[in-house]
């Protein structure tokens, strides 16, 4: 530290003395608090102020949290018009951390108690500023001149204050963004956004409403479903979705189209498999064009239609189950690693009898009863992989999504890219699917270790619409639980999220545990403050109690790195960076 011990505390910004003392906070006299008639710019002292606690070596810091005149003392104020009112304001305030008056060193807890007596002081900004920031620093990496630091703002009610972290510590252990509408959520989340691609480290939005297009710095953008300017469609390749995925998607009842919706599936990687490799596989060519594969012996052979499916009608059931117990370690996957446009036909040929009375160890005639029950299940599949709605995950154009990610992971000049969701469907769930893949995608790459030299922040806007749901039914459900493995495991291999949400009570708890630094914009509904209570033990009520009051673009900002919840006024996002998170244009539009 540079600044004067002068600096730290200022006699000219006497406020009082402390009268009483409990465990988290102290109650004092502030004696200049009062707004006297014509003089009331000259009042020192009220709810919200920082201030430090002369504790001979050591200071500590605490805000006014309260001020209030005595009851016997209020009726003076309403002679103050006839002469000066007789009152001497109390205050009550929170202690928050502890400061060496030798060193400026911010240390988080009380170390030392004040006693009745002990002096307050209004706190100097620019010698809290330093403090604080000198206690976030990080640690100065070899052949580098100066720390990585995001800036973040500038300390609320406090000029030139300003507050800067190291990435480490602010995404280290994933982060929150929470606030009502209105409340600058999108701006903070903007500007979080941006100084990593200042800081050239590589981060992943996905953006729900479309409203970041073009409003994040030299990033690579792409839309699903619909082809945007500057961004180019993309889809998902199906066969990166689970089994688990399509049987929420499909629902197929338990009882018949279950069973051979598995049987289909099996048949199709069979299938794929033997036509993988000739040699490893003769077939012998029939008339029809069908090709036969023998296992088992005894004349026994799989029957692949030159289309790709397996036929079973009065075919060969010993041969088929011999192929899948002898291939049963390559057939072993949980993907959809088939050609999906083949299941329906698949299924028809799943729905036979068997046995064969004619024919021992043959499948027997087609089932009327197993496919008038799968027709349903045909004409579902039919539809998805028709559907516009559907296109992000089962269509041919638009871009690999999963093959862009890695390009942009490789690339070392490329630094941010934003994943459109504003015109994925919300039909058939195909928005919370689509995302949950994503994610699942970007944490299996985190298990290969592909982010150790290389971090990855991944931001979810709206994060209430896709954390803590399932999609599917009883029998088939899944629940969408990919950014709260993030949250959970993530960080040890080089991903972390930050998750942006107006709806924190939805977020489910285990997730909000897991997140270190928040951003707690201006929230207006009580669960919701309690939810954040609950979750981060550094906010109490006291702290908490300023929440519903906060101004446009102001945050209280938590986290284990913090000495205190500290209010940050959020630097505004420069003009092109503003994302488009505006109202209706009433004054435009009606008239």
């Amino acid at each position: 530290m540079t600044e004067p011990v002068a600096a730290l505390i200022d006699v000219d910004k006497r406020v009082g003395t402390i009268t009483r003392v409990n465990a988290s906070a102290v109650e004092m006299t502030v004696p200049q608090a009062l707004a006297a008639s014509g003089q009331r710019g000259l009042a020192k002292g009220t709810a919200g102020d920082f201030i430090f606690i002369d504790c001979d070596q050591e200071c500590i810091l605490g805000r006014i949290v309260d001020v209030a005149v005595p009851e016997r003392q209020r009726p003076n104020l309403e002679r103050q018009l006839e002469h000066d009112a007789v009152a001497e304001p109390q205050g009550r305030a929170q202690l928050l951390a502890t400061i060496s008056k030798s060193t400026h060193k911010v240390v988080r807890g009380i170390n030392i108690k004040p006693r009745v007596g002990d002096t307050v002081y209004l706190a100097d900004g620019d010698a809290l500023a330093s403090a604080i920031r000198e206690a976030l620093q990080g640690e100065l990496i070899d052949g580098r001149e100066e720390r990585l630091l995001v800036n973040l703002g500038t300390l609320s009610g406090i000029a030139n204050a300003t507050i800067s972290m190291p990435p480490e510590k602010l995404f280290g252990r994933h982060c929150g963004i929470f606030g009502a509408t209105g409340g600058g959520k999108s701006w903070t989340l903007s500007k979080l956004l941006n100084e990593v691609v200042r800081l050239r480290g590589k981060c992943i939005l996905f953006d729900p409403t479309g409203e970041f297009s073009g409003k994040v710095s030299g990033a690579t953008e792409f839309s699903f479903s619909k082809e945007r300017p500057g961004q180019p469609l993309a889809r998902f390749p199906y066969r990166r979705l689970s089994e688990i995925d399509l049987y929420a998607l499909l629902t197929p009842s338990a009882q018949m189209q279950g069973p051979n919706l598995r049987s289909a599936i099996k048949s199709l990687r069979l299938a794929k498999l033997l036509g993988s490799n000739p040699h490893r596989f003769p077939s012998v060519l029939s008339e029809d064009g069908s090709r036969q594969f023998e296992f088992g012996g005894r004349g026994g052979h799989v029957d692949v239609r030159q289309k790709g499916v397996i036929r079973k009608k009065e075919r060969s059931r010993n041969a088929h189950s011999v192929a899948l117990i002898e291939l049963a370690s390559d057939l072993d996957s949980h993907m959809c690693d088939f050609d999906i446009r083949l299941l329906s036909d698949q299924i028809k040929e799943e729905c036979v009898k068997q046995h064969n009375n004619q024919k021992k160890g043959a499948f027997g005639d087609v089932d009327e009863f197993a496919l008038s029950s799968c027709n349903s299940l045909m004409v579902r599949i039919e539809n998805y992989l028709s559907s516009p709605e559907m296109g992000c995950l089962f269509a041919d154009n638009g871009v690999d999504i999963c093959a862009e990610i890695l390009a942009f992971l490789e690339d070392d000049e490329r630094h941010a890219m934003v994943l459109s969701f504003a015109d994925v469907s919300f039909k058939y769930n195909t928005r919370e699917l689509l995302l949950n893949t994503l994610g699942r995608f970007l944490l299996g790459l985190a298990r290969d270790n592909r982010f150790l030299k290389r971090p990855l922040v991944a931001f979810l806007d709206e994060a209430h619409q896709f954390i803590g749901r399932s999609i599917g039914d009883e029998a088939n459900n899944v629940s969408l639980d990919a950014f709260g493995l993030i949250a959970k495991e993530g960080r040890k291999y080089g991903l972390t999220a930050a998750i942006a949400t107006q709806r924190p009570r939805d977020v489910p708890n285990d997730v909000l545990s897991q997140l270190g630094t928040l951003f707690v914009h201006r929230l207006t509904n009580e669960r919701d403050r309690e939810t954040i209570e609950r979750a981060c033990g550094d906010l109490d009520r006291d702290a908490a109690a300023f929440i519903p009051s906060l101004a446009q673009g102001e945050a209280i900002v938590v986290g284990p790195e913090l000495p205190a919840p500290l209010p940050i006024i959020i630097n505004r996002p420069e003009k092109g960076q503003q994302p488009e998170s505006h109202g209706p244009r009433y004054q435009q539009f009606w008239g």
